[in-house]
């Protein structure tokens, strides 16, 4: 849930004030770059995010890969989430000392969602190695494709199967349901936060990754 609002506060950051652009839905971004090429609104700024994303996720699976399948929850992924909540931290801090207004800077700016782009690839990239089916934090079309599907079809698929794996698919169909919830509701936040207070918008997906990268620490 964590990391489904850091996503989601990110995403809402970078396309409020850093370009109209997203960081961790590289399917919008991609059909943006595609209109932008004819239209020239903001085609820097979405080609910049899409680049950075994708060395961001290399760079995690890079860091991730002595990650055994089936761990619960691996060192070597807390430590790229905690690398990536620094990441995210100094681009909060560089946006409160910058920020004189959305288009403002506009150079440091592209630095900026550069920098951001490249942490949630980070995320986007440690978190497959947890293979949690049906669930990803950055993108969140594949949550929605199957939680409908999973409700659509939940009394077919589960007649005369265990109360255990019953119990574990009506369970992942909560967490696609929470996830969903979470990542609209930081966006909420960081609408509101924009309104009120526009120089602390990185903190709420800083927050989030960093206190899910200690989280993950401290369990193990």
């Amino acid at each position: 849930m964590l990391l489904a609002a850091a996503s989601g506060s990110a995403d809402a950051w970078s396309y409020l004030g850093l370009g109209h652009a997203f960081v961790a839905n590289m399917t919008g971004n991609t059909v943006l770059v595609g209109l932008a090429i004819f239209t020239g609104h903001d085609l820097a700024a979405r080609v910049i995010a899409l680049v950075c994303y994708l060395p961001g996720v290399a760079f995690a699976a890079w860091l991730t890969r002595r990650v055994v399948a089936g761990v619960l929850w691996s060192r070597a992924i807390s430590w790229t989430l905690l690398l990536e909540g620094a990441l995210m931290a100094g681009a909060e801090a560089a946006w409160s000392a910058l920020h004189h207004g959305p288009d403002a800077v506009p150079l440091p700016i592209h630095l900026l969602l550069g920098i951001v782009a490249f942490a949630i690839g980070m995320q986007s990239g440690a978190m497959l190695q947890l293979h949690i089916p049906g669930i990803v934090t950055t993108y969140i079309t594949g949550t929605w494709t199957n939680l409908v599907s999973g409700l659509t079809t939940f009394r077919s698929r589960e007649r005369g199967k265990p109360q255990r794996e019953r119990a574990r698919f009506e369970e992942r169909l909560v967490m696609q349901a929470a996830t969903v919830v979470v990542y609209l509701a930081s966006a909420v936040l960081v609408g509101w936060v924009d309104r009120f207070a526009p120089g602390a918008i990185g903190l709420v997906p800083a927050s989030a990754i960093l206190a899910a990268a200690v989280y993950g620490l401290a369990r193990q």
